[in-house]
């Protein structure tokens, strides 16, 4: 009888723990908060996130993709940030200096990206002359009426000489630069504005081609 009582209060004893549980479940975690995002610009400017400074990236193709990406891309650059700009309703009521932040920002994403690795002054004021002009457009679309902002294009007049390998892809060809209704005038363009000869020279860079050297000069033989 001695060992039936004690075998059953070992039961009872182990039942009552199965209810408590003999190893019990760590709680569960705390909620996490979601990161609060972070502008890349000032408090007193409008919101505008990492995701928004996006650049027109160069995909590999033919000679004559290339030549049609690289105008892409350059006038993805000399607009990058019209739409955000025109949603800053009323626009006038944006402090200027957001414009030449949200251009810098947009001069650091490109540069980095389209271009391999170039430090030197030459090719910062290069970078300083096409932020120039993306702050050009920017600043115009700040001030334009509803519906009235537009964006520059460029345009192909003619490809002159291009080869591609596996190596690289030079590219010479000439185009013009077209700036959007309503911009004022003397803003300057690099001459861009006029029949412009380009060589530019790109190299391989995983699935896109990035610009390792850019001329431009002149085209002559135009109205």
């Amino acid at each position: 009888m001695k060992k039936i009582t004690t075998a059953a209060a070992v039961l009872a004893l182990l039942a009552g723990l199965a209810g408590c549980g003999l190893f019990p479940s760590p709680p569960p975690p705390p909620d996490i908060a979601p990161a609060t995002p972070v502008s890349v610009l000032p408090l007193e400017c409008p919101f505008v996130g990492r995701d928004d400074v996006s650049p027109v990236r160069i995909p590999k193709g033919t000679p004559r993709e290339t030549i049609g990406s690289v105008l892409n891309a350059y006038s993805g650059w000399l607009n990058a940030g019209s739409e955000l700009v025109t949603a800053w309703s009323p626009g006038k009521a944006v402090p200027e200096n957001c414009v030449a932040d949200l251009a810098a920002k947009n001069a650091g994403a490109y540069s980095s990206t389209l271009f391999t690795t170039h430090s030197d002054v030459a090719w910062q004021g290069y970078f300083a002359a096409v932020k120039l002009m993306n702050q050009q457009n920017l600043a115009a679309v700040r001030v334009a009426e509803p519906g009235t902002g537009g964006r520059g294009t460029f345009e192909l007049l003619q490809e002159i000489d291009s080869t591609a390998t596996d190596n690289g892809t030079f590219l010479k060809f000439d185009a013009v630069y077209k700036p959007a209704a309503g911009v004022p005038a003397g803003y300057t363009w690099e001459d861009w504005d006029k029949p412009t000869r380009w060589y530019v020279e790109l190299v391989p860079a995983g699935e896109f081609l990035v610009i390792n050297y850019t001329e431009t000069k002149p085209a002559a033989g135009y109205p």
